[in-house]
C-alpha cells in the first residue's frame, strides 16, 4: 500500500474501490470505511459485478456503482482515465513534477483515442457512460482520492495490467505521494505483495 490504513478515517476525501468485498474480506477495513462514508460524507466510488454491501446498506450508500462485466476492468480503468484526458482534469502541476515526460504523454494519447471514451466501451463493460463519466470526474476532482482494490483485479490474466492502469489514473490526477490518496492493494496475508 503507498498509505496506511488511519488515512481512510482521517484524510482521504474520496474513495475508489474495485474488485474487493471489502466489508466481507477486510472487515475491520470495511467498518472503518462505512464509518468514514457515513459520519464524513465521505463520497464512494465501487466498481464490482455485483452489489456488495458497500454499494447500498443500511449504513452506507455509494455514490456511483460501476456493475462492470467480469474480465473488463482494464476497458473501465481506460475509459475512466480518457475522462480525466479528455476533459482535462489532469492534475499537469504533478505530472510535471513526477512523471516522465515521454510515457506520460503516450499514455495520454493512447487513453485519449476515442475507442477508450466511456461511451465506446459501454458496450464491453456493460457500465452506463454517464456513471463512467460521473465516477471519473469525481475521482479526479477530490482533494484527495484513494484507490481500494483486492483479488477482484489482481487475479484475472490482466492483472498486471489493471494494476498499472491504477496506478497510472492516481498519478494523472496528482493522487500519490500524500496522506489520504494512494494506490493501496486489500490483502489476506502480510506478505502476499511480495
Amino acid at each position: 500500500m503507498t498509505n496506511s490504513i488511519e488515512d481512510v478515517a482521517t484524510q482521504a476525501k474520496a474513495y475508489f474501490v474495485i474488485g474487493s468485498n471489502t466489508t466481507e474480506q477486510h472487515p475491520v477495513f470495511g467498518m472503518q470505511l462505512r464509518q468514514a462514508v457515513k459520519q464524513r460524507n465521505i463520497p464512494l466510488i465501487v466498481a464490482d459485478p455485483r452489489r456488495i454491501d458497500l454499494v447500498k446498506s443500511p449504513h452506507v450508500h455509494a455514490t456511483h456503482h460501476l456493475p462492470l462485466k467480469p474480465g473488463t476492468n482494464v476497458a473501465l480503468i481506460t475509459a475512466l482515465a480518457h475522462v480525466v484526458v479528455t476533459e482535462g482534469l489532469v492534475d499537469e502541476a504533478f505530472v510535471a513534477e513526477r512523471c516522465d515526460t515521454k510515457s506520460f504523454n503516450d499514455w495520454r494519447a493512447f487513453v485519449a483515442q476515442p475507442e477508450h471514451s466511456p461511451e465506446a466501451t459501454e458496450a464491453i463493460t456493460g457500465v452506463p457512460a454517464f456513471d463512467v463519466r460521473g465516477a471519473a470526474r469525481l475521482y479526479a476532482n477530490a482533494d484527495n482520492a484513494a484507490i481500494y482494490y483486492g483479488l477482484g483485479v489482481t487475479e484475472h490474466s490482466q492483472g498486471s495490467t489493471m494494476v498499472i492502469g491504477i496506478a497510472n489514473l492516481a498519478m494523472a490526477t496528482g493522487n500519490v505521494g500524500r496522506e489520504g490518496v494512494g494506490v493501496n492493494p486489500l490483502r489476506g496475508q502480510n506478505n502476499v505483495q511480495g
